[in-house]
């Protein structure tokens, strides 16, 4: 009997699926991002992170040293942190974690590859290990053709495929709010993966301030459905949460409780701060978050996913009272998607960026795009199987699978390939695309990724020598290429009106009266750089 249960668990076919593919897909995931990094400008946040990622390297290293020698003091006086951890609040307001893992493959792989593609390895990997366990959640819970399928989906998604390139707090958030639930769920029946979840949802703590909003739906849900057994996880996320949260953030070392409160505070009073609070660009009107249509975040959401996932998103929605036995993770996953999409109407909350801050709900809608999918391929099983003369096909339901999954999957994949390297400024056929979008008034661009290799390679060839230019508010980005030796050091870059050009982002959100005068009253720019038939920038020439 014992030779029996051996042979079984070691069975390769069993090993494979288990064990190999997961991890073969999340492979899969992590190395089409990374080959495609190189194609993407910075973002908004990036220079002021890799700065603070490097103080934060620093303070590692001499860490180390001083630890040698005996000195560790040094190291830990509140004046040292504040210097490596605390620099510029303004600009670098979140957590470490994402940091720390970005400055860790800077160090260990910028020997061998560019500088800023070995910053975005930490953001591949998140996405990674977010498609990796989207899979083996769904094959747990539906089958394995489910998981294949919803993991194969959330890659499709443009602006989650997008953000997985940049090294900023966002994908890495979403991958730990994904992951925090999964280890929760696993917890319910293994008080190793309650451990496993304390460290997890810390971690996630020491990412970004949304994760704080993770228990609302979780314990509800918890409460519901599971009342007596979710106490280990309980214990575990009061106890032993906190504990990483703080050891990951040596800023927390000093003034604990004062600290962790200053933070909250400010993480729920961002709307009413003039450095935080963004306007949004919505049918041609500005909004700051309080002004907002409250159906601005479930708008967004909807025209920013592929048709086709969107409509099996409402097809797993209407089949939730039927589902019977996976009804009550369904349900979990409903709660997260309501508690994301209801958040920017929170006392304090900001919404900006199109949807950035609201990435962390597309592997919820994702899910259940999967149960969608794996509902209408058992309905559609059924019904065919009645039909006398489709019976005699071999094989008939993964055939059908096969089929619905290419249906459904290759519209997406084509979109994602003719957007990218701009996923960011994706919008469905619902709004007529990206065009249909420019012409209802909808942001196009916001990120600043649109100043792509290629652009930095267009200035430096057609820029004549000592050309004045002024980027609007985008002039610190350009400061930050020169000084990485991406943009010719002979051009001055200037913030007044002698400039020999004007390059403008088009990010109607944040423009002046000279930028919205600019693009109103001259409909022929110098040159511009367009998708689909939409400036994504515009460059104006000076009339001397």
């Amino acid at each position: 009997m014992g030779n029996i249960s051996v042979n079984k668990s070691l069975h390769p076919r069993k090993w494979f699926r288990s064990w190999i593919l997961p991890w073969l897909i999340g492979a899969g995931a992590f190395l089409l991002v990374v080959l495609t990094i190189p194609d993407y400008g910075l973002v908004w946040d990036e220079p002021g992170y890799f700065h603070a990622t490097e103080l934060e390297i620093q303070w590692f290293a001499d860490f180390g040293k001083n630890l040698l020698a005996g000195r560790v003091a040094e190291s830990i006086g509140d004046d040292t942190i504040k210097t490596a951890w605390r620099w510029n609040p303004s600009l670098v307001p979140h957590p470490p974690f994402s940091r720390i893992l970005s400055g860790l493959t800077k160090a260990l792989f910028s020997p061998f590859m560019d500088k800023f593609t070995a910053y975005r390895l930490a953001p591949a990997l998140f996405f990674a290990l977010l498609v990796t366990v989207m899979y083996l959640w769904m094959a747990a819970v539906f089958d394995r053709a489910t998981g294949l399928f919803s993991a194969v989906s959330l890659v499709l998604f443009p602006n989650l495929f997008g953000f997985a390139h940049f090294a900023v707090t966002d994908m890495p958030l979403t991958a730990m709010w994904f992951l925090t639930l999964y280890c929760f769920w696993r917890g319910l029946k293994s008080w190793r993966w309650s451990l496993v979840l304390g460290v997890v949802w810390g971690l996630a703590l020491a990412t970004k301030f949304p994760a704080f909003l993770i228990p609302i739906p979780l314990l509800l849900w918890a409460h519901l459905y599971h009342r007596q057994s979710y106490h280990n996880n309980v214990f575990s996320m009061v106890f032993l949460s906190p504990l990483v949260m703080i050891a990951c953030q040596p800023y927390l070392w000093h003034r604990t409780p004062t600290r962790i409160v200053e933070f909250l505070l400010a993480s729920v009073s961002r709307a009413y701060s003039l450095e935080t609070s963004y306007t949004s660009f919505f049918f041609g009107q500005l909004y700051f978050t309080t002004d907002l249509p409250w159906y601005y975040s479930f708008f967004m959401t909807a025209i920013t996913i592929p048709e086709a996932i969107l409509a099996l998103i409402l097809v797993g929605l209407i089949t939730i009272p039927w589902a019977k036995a996976r009804r009550e993770v369904m349900v979990l996953f409903l709660f997260n998607v309501v508690l994301i999409l209801v958040t920017g109407l929170f006392p304090g909350a900001v919404l900006y960026d199109v949807n950035r801050l609201l990435l962390p709900v597309l592997p919820f809608l994702a899910v259940i795009a999967g149960a969608g999918f794996f509902f209408l391929a058992r309905y559609l099983i059924e019904r065919i199987q009645t039909i006398m003369i489709l019976q005699r096909i071999k094989y008939l339901r993964p055939k059908l699978i096969g089929v619905l999954s290419l249906l459904v999957l290759i519209p997406p994949a084509f979109d994602l390939m003719v957007y990218h390297p701009f996923e960011l400024s994706y919008y469905n056929r619902l709004v007529g695309g990206l065009r249909g979008a420019h012409r209802r008034g909808l942001e196009v661009t916001y990120f600043m990724e649109a100043f792509t290799p290629k652009f930095l390679k267009f200035l430096n060839e057609e820029l004549p020598p000592n050309a004045a230019i002024n980027a609007s508010f985008s002039n610190f980005m350009f400061e930050y290429y020169q000084e990485e030796n991406r943009l010719r050091r002979d051009i001055r870059i200037t913030e007044n009106r002698d400039f020999d050009y004007y390059i403008l982002l088009v990010r109607q959100s944040i423009f002046s009266k000279f930028d919205s005068s600019l693009l109103m009253t001259i409909p022929h720019p110098y040159d511009a750089f367009r998708f689909d038939g939409v400036p994504l920038i515009t460059i104006y020439k000076a009339k001397k």
